[in-house]
């Protein structure tokens, strides 16, 4: 008699070799799920590393000016126009406000004379700090520059450029730096909150000689207070 038994196999739904609509939806759950892990972590650590390089960028330029302040006896000022006096080189003299404190101060660290050049080379020559977003030079100078007779700036991790202020000029309210951001938006710092925001709080002193500060993350003027990064001890808002 034959065997009228159906095999097992033979019971089962046949199913082609492709995904079904809920598992291609379960896969990409999945991989939106792992996305937004890695970004949660990924970010913070981008974040900690540009402001790691900020402050070092800030930490440099301070031992880079009080070298220079050494050979000059006095800090660096805070417009081309008085560092031309300074070097006896008029045609070292500012076109323009536009981020006037830190394209001064880096001509000043690039003069060779009296024992430099002071700015660090290394920093200097990445291209994702110096820029020159105005686009202005000047023809001749006595500072014995090595390379391009320009005003360059330095900008933080964010793309903004560093500020650069003579203490005096914070003093006696004669700041009046425009800064131009990568955007091509400008800010003009404001003399009188200057004044108010870079003293102590307690003690009303300011800063020795100079202040350097980048305007953080968040790209906005906070005058060192907020997110800002400065060359200063922070003080509490």
């Amino acid at each position: 008699m034959a065997d009228k038994t159906t095999p097992l196999s033979s019971l089962r739904s046949p199913r082609s070799g492709g995904f079904t609509l809920i598992e291609i939806m379960v896969v990409i759950a999945i991989i939106a799920l792992l996305a937004g892990i890695l970004v949660v972590a990924i970010i913070p650590a981008i974040s900690k590393s540009d402001k790691a390089k900020c402050e070092a960028v800030i930490r440099g330029l301070q031992a880079n000016v009080d070298s220079w302040q050494t050979r000059w006896a006095v800090y660096p000022p805070g417009d081309a126009g008085r560092l031309g006096v300074l070097a006896n080189s008029p045609t070292i003299a500012e076109q323009n406000r536009v981020n006037r404190g830190i394209e001064a101060l880096v001509v000043a660290l690039r003069a060779r004379v009296k024992g430099g050049p002071y700015l660090d080379n290394q920093l200097f020559m990445d291209d994702t700090v110096r820029t020159n977003y105005d686009g202005d030079t000047f023809a001749d100078d006595k500072l014995d520059l090595d390379g391009a007779q320009a005003f360059f700036e330095l900008v933080d991790p964010w793309g903004t450029p560093y500020i650069y202020l003579d203490i005096n000029d914070v003093r006696n309210g004669i700041v009046e730096d425009v800064i131009q951001l990568q955007d091509g938006s400008t800010v003009e710092l404001d003399p009188n909150k200057c004044a108010e925001m870079l003293h102590h709080p307690t003690t009303g002193s300011y800063p020795v000689g100079y202040v350097i500060w980048s305007f953080g993350p968040n790209k906005k003027n906070d005058y060192g207070r907020g997110d800002d990064i400065t060359s200063w001890p922070k003080y509490a808002d």
